[in-house]
């Protein structure tokens, strides 16, 4: 018989006294929405879970990372800081720092931008995302502009892959309301995204709102509900047309903002700034100053469309994504080559191994690493033969050694 509501509040209570069930309790494999009484934070676990004894995540990190006897240790608001200055001088943290998995608000010093981000994400190399100009649509930056005008810039979240596990266009948290605009051209070819995104945004009981422009005329829209349809291009056709549009988004956010013509103008004016794709000399420079050995061939078009670039140390070509590019990613070659010399061992050290495990094997070439290829002389025999080095710390000896050893013996 399935438990009640009232019933697992009661367990989770006896259990978690700390956490609070905001959501109802349907079945012990579905989720349920729960409030930590001690920091405040909402998440969604599975309810056997809780019953188990699982409590919230955010307070478990701080814990964990304060008593993992100093394995990694818990890092400081200062010791973030000055990490944060190597990588980006131009970023400066506001807000209270807790641990690299806990969002903290970030300034750029370049154009003022505040947004929110995962401290390790900002410490792999992920900057300002204004500043990176990722070549989004002037319809896409015009509306979410408009929105931040309206609440503040803290309360709309840009290009958010944290609420469904997909990357959203546009999130507004109080209104539980999330928005995405696009062609219908290119949305077309992935219109099943589209469909998993707007049922994933219900289920966290969110309402997803689609704008298609470029749709074809009298056609039905794809979607009942909550789905614009425009045949015009909305990133140059008459702005009256946008304008409309974002006064019927204010509406059913129920946000009582009016904009002026002149507020209208300027919002523009920041929207075809911010949806500049960057140049392809620009980026060349951009990657010089990052990775000074590897050498663009192809030609830039947007941080996502792969690129074809060469590693100048090792000659190695590849299509990298460029947004990886400019996050650090470099070689992937000399990467590999660089990770397996540090955890190579020294000669003196195999060579002390050898002569525990093989004590009849006598090693005359160069260690270069255990999956390679190692001249080593048998000191029964005499043979020599080149070996893989792993094969020599499992005991193994040369091709019918047994045999030869076993001859020799008899013969003495």
């Amino acid at each position: 018989m399935s438990k009640t509501h009232d019933q697992f509040v009661s367990e989770v209570y006896a259990i978690n006294p700390n956490v609070e069930i905001i959501g109802t309790y349907t079945k012990a494999l579905d989720r349920v929405r729960v409030r930590c009484k001690v920091c405040g934070k909402i998440w969604e676990p599975k309810a056997y879970s809780l019953t188990q004894g699982k409590s919230c995540p955010h307070c478990s990190a701080i814990k964990g990372s304060k008593n993992n006897k100093g394995k990694t240790g818990l890092k400081n608001y200062n010791d973030f800081l000055l990490q944060l200055h190597k990588v980006h001088p131009e970023i400066e943290a506001e807000g209270e720092y807790i641990n690299t998995h806990t969002n903290v608000s970030f300034i750029c010093k370049r154009c003022g931008n505040r947004w929110s981000a995962k401290p390790y994400s900002v410490l792999q190399g992920h900057g300002c995302p204004r500043c990176s100009k990722t070549g989004t649509s002037f319809m896409e930056q015009f509306i979410k502009l408009c929105f931040c005008s309206a609440l503040g810039e803290e309360a709309v979240l840009s290009r958010d892959k944290e609420l469904i596990g997909m990357e959203l266009d546009i999130v507004i948290p109080s209104k539980m309301i999330a928005i995405e605009p696009g062609c219908w051209k290119l949305h077309k070819k992935s219109f099943k995204r589209d469909t998993i995104k707007r049922e994933k945004c219900r289920e966290k009981g969110y309402r997803l709102i689609t704008i298609y422009d470029m749709f074809p005329e009298n056609v039905d829209a794809p979607f009942d509900t909550d789905c614009f349809t425009f045949s015009v291009d909305l990133n140059k056709a008459d702005h009256e047309i946008i304008y409309r549009l974002v006064s019927n988004l204010f509406s059913i956010c129920e946000i009582s903002h009016s904009f002026s013509l002149e507020d209208y103008q300027n919002i523009e004016k920041e929207a075809y700034e911010l949806s500049k794709s960057k140049l392809h000399d620009t980026f060349v420079e951009e990657i010089k100053a990052i990775h000074p050995n590897i050498t663009i061939l192809g030609r830039y078009v947007n941080s996502n469309k792969r690129i074809t670039v060469q590693c100048d140390i090792c000659g190695f070509e590849w299509n990298a994504v460029p947004a990886n590019l400019l996050s650090g990613d470099g070689c992937r070659k000399c990467g590999a080559k660089s990770a397996h010399e540090k955890t190579k061992k020294p000669q003196d050290e195999f060579v002390r191994q050898i002569a525990l495990v093989n004590p009849d094997v006598e090693i005359i070439g160069e260690y270069t690493g255990r999956h390679s290829p190692i001249q080593t002389k048998c000191k029964i025999c005499g043979h020599i033969w080149s070996p893989i080095a792993a094969s020599l710390l499992r005991g193994s000896s040369h091709k019918g050694s047994k045999t030869i050893h076993k001859e020799m013996k008899n013969k003495k």
